[in-house]
């Protein structure tokens, strides 16, 4: 089976971690499988698959929407069993390739909401999601929005919960954060700094939790505001950006509380992770994400800086709880082995070309 993973780019975000979990799986399962990004970054992510022994594959120099990227995707997409798409524009690109080079699409649905979700929009989502004969989601919820946005689809619909390897970050040593915030309860988030991704209710709630320093991992076009308003706060000193690490394992083993604040979340790996690193975890209540937190970690109303800083603020002043749930959030993890998400997917993969080939030849 030689299988194709299709993404916009390999920056870093949940969807580019999954394709970097999975694709070194794929080849140890004997799957010869390929990584190609419609723009080429040069990110750790793409360095840890090559290492790994991936090959990428990119389309050139050429912008993200641009319509030239489908005659480029056409000519490497020819040859593979089947081609696997994550995010948009990849998914419509690989849509418009695949009438030219005759191959059999799946894709993964990343997230409950996206900014197509507009009327004049759907007919274009509607054709789109028919061409693929399967469609995993991330989530229950993923499903649910996806099925709500393009009911004639709902029958391909498939919920494969993300995965991602429990021993990285249980097993992690902390990292020296001497220096940033010592004597003070340490609270961790790991997004990028768009608005999707709420930082703007996280520092509103650091100003009213004296007690907590807040880590922020990630960069983005709204880290120049968000300093700004962490000065115009008054929390600068209690707030480490830190930008894109390398050690994110190592840096929540030495952190006491994750924090995940953000307007919607399909799934929530980065929440997921620092369950595996045994953090207590505080989320906001979105579809997707509340369903991998729910019963382990705390849920907060979206854009809610009050009740999150009042969650904060218990979980400072009370280690035996912090404990209690670090303890949960272990248990919780281990539901999201990648594991048992790479099984998942080669059953899918498995029962498409399987379908394909019971189906009768036409003699001419």
């Amino acid at each position: 089976m030689r299988v194709l993973q299709v993404i916009d780019s390999l920056r870093i975000g949940g969807a580019e971690v999954l394709v970097r979990e999975l694709a070194p799986r794929f080849l140890q399962h004997g799957i010869d499988c390929e990584v190609l990004v419609l723009s080429r970054s040069s990110s750790a992510l793409e360095i840890a698959l090559q290492d790994a022994g991936v090959k990428i594959l990119d389309t050139g120099d050429l912008a993200l929407y641009s319509l030239r990227q489908i005659p480029a995707l056409a000519k490497h997409m020819r040859g593979f069993s089947l081609v696997h798409v994550h995010l948009f524009p990849a998914q419509l690109w690989a849509v418009l390739a695949a009438l030219q080079s005759g191959c059999m699409l799946v894709t993964t649905e990343h997230n409950t909401w996206n900014a197509r979700r507009h009327w004049w929009l759907r007919p274009m989502d509607a054709w789109m999601y028919s061409r693929y004969r399967q469609i995993a989601c991330n989530s229950n919820a993923t499903a649910e929005e996806l099925a709500r946005w393009c009911p004639h689809v709902k029958d391909k619909l498939h919920v494969i919960p993300n995965g991602i390897p429990l021993e990285v970050f249980a097993a992690a040593r902390p990292a020296d954060l001497s220096g940033h915030g010592d004597g003070m309860t340490k609270a961790v988030f790991v997004g990028r700094f768009e608005p999707q991704k709420d930082h703007v209710t996280l520092l509103r709630a650091l100003a009213l939790a004296p007690r907590i320093h807040l880590l922020l991992l990630g960069d983005g076009p709204l880290r120049n505001q968000l300093e700004q308003l962490a000065r115009d706060l008054g929390v600068c000193d209690r707030v480490t950006f830190a930008g894109f690490r390398h050690d994110v394992p190592e840096i929540l083993k030495a952190c006491d509380i994750y924090v995940h604040s953000t307007t919607s979340d399909g799934f929530g790996m980065a929440a997921c992770e620092a369950m595996a690193a045994g953090l207590p975890v505080i989320a906001s209540d979105v579809p997707g994400l509340a369903q991998v937190v729910e019963g382990a970690g705390v849920l907060t109303p979206v854009g809610d800086h009050a009740s999150l800083a009042q969650e904060l603020n218990a979980l400072a002043g009370s280690a035996e709880k912090r404990a209690r749930m670090s303890e949960a959030s272990r248990r919780r993890a281990r539901d999201f082995s990648i594991e048992g998400t790479v099984d998942l997917y080669l059953r899918m993969y498995e029962t498409v070309l399987q379908s394909v080939a019971r189906q009768p030849r036409v003699m001419v």
